[in-house]
């Protein structure tokens, strides 16, 4: 029978932060064990391509070339060392061992030797790192085996109810497109084997003529002019190179160019003409083969883990847990914390809830088949009975049905800011089951955390630990914007009261230094323009489109970043950055703080001013408040909202010199070199 009570958490083995300490010790490496290790192939790819020798393969006599089967397959390795290390299999370790493997062992793979030592240096660190992880997962793995028992009662099982988790269905979508995936790879080379064999016959049977080179034509055909057999006895009389005779055009892609007046061994199969040794080239197909062989070898390697996972037991009964705490970070996922740590302190590892299931005390009217009190699945497009729910910080308008989470963010007050900002910070008690790094799903139950939660929820999370992320900026929280109101809010609740003697704010200056805002913007013009010259190629996009967008690109977000200069003073907030000066009343600011390094301006319109604050901070600690971002963020939040604190004095300061001039000339520099640097 059901419990009519709310359900509690379970007792469980504490992880206490002793625990949490040996954890982080034995997780070595972990944080570098993630996808951004896919980027290593793709740079030594890059290197290799600089360093190698183009010898445009192997050639026959008639100059025709084509890629060794080694220099193929390496890079075949390159992007199959790519997705296996993006797709994350438990074998990843062995990955960059077998790689450098065939690279070292295969002929014509590799031919220099700053290429070969180079796969060795950079696969052996790879190897070493996913080595050291995967140990480490391995070692935190046993500590909490054995910090886990004895079995805890599932939330449901506690309450005398099955569970409402449904087994994992068979995975048929993904077998059927990877098999069909695999047919279509392994048809084209077969294709490919075909039209070869077909051709070779065809040039058995063919008649060979000796043709004479003539010109290039505007798309790179070459004009050949040979005999006819029929018509062979009629052109003996005519001169060496003479054009008399039948003409074809050649799509040549070989070693060396013919000259005109050059000889050429031709193939007469019909109307078809073509030079004798370009055989077909099954290449193609290979390459288009592969490219399909490798989603389908990871869907049917996906299938294969969910059916290991569905063979494995479900929440039911009783499994090992831990009793955590747990933290909302800015994208929504939840930081596992020590129960015995601060509330804020640092993570050990990041959950991503999956499917939610949520305690309802007089169950849903859409699903009679789930009466009340239960647990019941979570649908999106399911509202459930607002007593199953506490009272939001940010409430919807009752007026707007359609109203998205930014706009309640826009209106809400600096009071309700700072009740969110203090409600986001919190940390929750709750029970995770099974743990991270195991062979099964884990479950997570914990009380109301995050916006729109249940009072209590019950979350199948995904085996792996992940690492939490080193930013805490995201939509789902909205966190600086919040953050940001609040911190405004407390800046006003601690300003002094308003009087007779109240003293007034002082104009306050402050910028970059001097020797930043000048050379940002030439710096990375030469920068760029250093490598248009040792990079540069041909043709209009690689040579000209390509480098003077990049090159204005980079000049403007370089020159942006290091060129801030901001006044305040009795008529508003001036801001100047990379090429413009710009006035703010008061009135049109909402909120200034400085959160997590960044000093941020929100006007009411939305419009955010955002700088980067970490060289500003360590030059206030040396230099004075002269450049200490926080006391201007103070200026600013008082004067947007106190009226008889702003500052009584306007100051006559010149903003945007000498940045602008040299930001301009920059952008105009750089752009004549690239065209100059095309032109000739």
């Amino acid at each position: 029978m059901y419990t009519p009570d709310a359900p509690s958490l379970p007792s469980a083995a504490p992880l206490t932060a002793a625990a949490a300490a040996r954890w982080r010790a034995a997780r070595t490496a972990w944080r570098l064990d993630s996808r951004w290790l896919a980027v290593v192939p793709l740079g030594f790819l890059i290197l290799a391509a600089a360093v190698e020798p183009d010898t445009g393969g192997v050639c026959n006599a008639q100059g025709i070339c084509r890629d060794s089967w080694g220099e193929s397959l390496a890079i075949w390795t390159v992007l199959a060392e790519t997705v296996l290390l993006l797709a994350r299999p438990r074998i990843r370790p062995l990955v960059p061992i077998a790689a450098l493997a065939l690279f070292w062992y295969v002929p014509n793979g590799l031919v220099t030797p700053v290429a070969r030592w180079s796969a060795v240096l950079l696969h052996v660190l790879l190897a070493a790192v996913l080595i050291g992880a995967d140990l480490g997962r391995r070692k935190a793995r046993q500590q909490l085996d054995e910090l886990m028992a004895p079995p805890v009662a599932f939330p449901w099982t506690a309450a005398g109810a099955p569970s409402p988790v449904r087994p994992d269905g068979v995975p048929v979508g993904r077998r059927v497109l990877g098999c069909l995936l695999l047919v279509v790879a392994a048809t084209l080379p077969l294709y490919g084997l075909w039209e070869q064999q077909r051709q070779e016959e065809r040039d058995a049977a063919a008649v060979r003529v000796t043709g004479t080179a003539g010109e290039f034509d505007q798309d790179g055909l070459l004009t050949v002019h040979y005999q006819a057999p029929s018509a062979r006895d009629v052109l003996k009389a005519a001169p060496a190179g003479s054009p008399t005779g039948p003409t074809a055009t050649l799509d040549v892609w070989w070693a060396e160019r013919p000259k005109p007046g050059q000889s050429i061994p031709l193939l007469l199969d019909g109307d078809q003409v073509r030079a004798e040794g370009d055989d077909y080239d099954p290449s193609g197909q290979l390459v288009f083969g592969g490219l399909i062989a490798l989603p389908g070898l990871l869907l049917l390697g996906s299938a294969l883990a969910h059916d290991a996972r569905r063979r494995r037991p479900g929440f039911v009964g009783a499994a090992p847990a831990l009793a955590v705490r747990v933290r909302a970070d800015a994208r929504g996922d939840l930081l596992v914390l020590p129960v015995d740590g601060p509330p804020d302190g640092p993570a050990l590892w990041r959950l991503k809830e999956w499917e939610r299931y949520y305690w309802a005390r007089d169950g849903h009217p859409d699903l009679p088949e789930h009466p009340g009190p239960g647990w019941l699945p979570e649908h999106p497009d399911l509202e459930g009975n607002e007593e199953d729910y506490p009272e939001p910080v940010l409430r919807q308008d009752p007026d707007e049905d359609e109203e998205e989470y930014g706009e309640l963010v826009e209106r809400a007050t600096p009071e309700q800011a700072a009740a969110w900002s203090a409600r986001a910070a919190r940390s929750v008690p709750a029970v995770l089951y099974r743990g991270p790094d195991g062979p099964d799903q884990q479950l997570l139950f914990r009380p109301a955390l995050l916006d729109g939660d249940p009072h209590w929820v019950a979350a199948v999370v995904a085996p792996a630990a992940r690492s939490p992320r080193l930013t805490r900026q995201g939509e789902h929280y909205r966190e600086r914007e919040l953050a940001v109101r609040a911190l405004s809010a407390r800046t006003l609740a601690d300003a002094p009261a308003a009087g007779p003697d109240t003293e007034r704010l002082p104009a306050l200056r402050w910028e970059l230094p001097l020797p930043v805002r000048a050379l940002a913007g030439p710096l990375a013009a030469v920068l760029i323009a250093t490598a248009v010259v040792l990079l540069g190629d041909s043709g209009w996009w690689s040579g000209l489109v390509r480098p003077l967008w990049i090159g204005s690109m980079a000049v403007f977000l370089i020159g942006g970043a290091a060129s801030w200069q901001l006044v305040a003073d009795r008529d508003g907030l001036r801001v100047a950055s990379a090429f413009r000066v710009r006035q703010i009343q008061w009135r049109q600011i909402g909120a200034a703080a400085v959160h997590r390094g960044r000093l941020t301006i929100r006007l009411h319109s939305g419009e955010e001013i955002a700088i980067s604050t970490w060289l500003m901070a360590a030059l206030a600690g040396h230099f004075g408040e002269r450049y200490d971002p926080a006391r201007l963020a103070r200026t600013v939040a008082l004067a947007a909202h106190r009226p008889d604190l702003r500052p009584a004095q306007a100051r006559q300061d010149r903003l945007g010199s000498p940045q602008h001039l040299l930001n301009r000339l920059s952008v105009a520099g750089y752009a004549v070199f690239t065209v100059a640097h095309y032109l000739l």
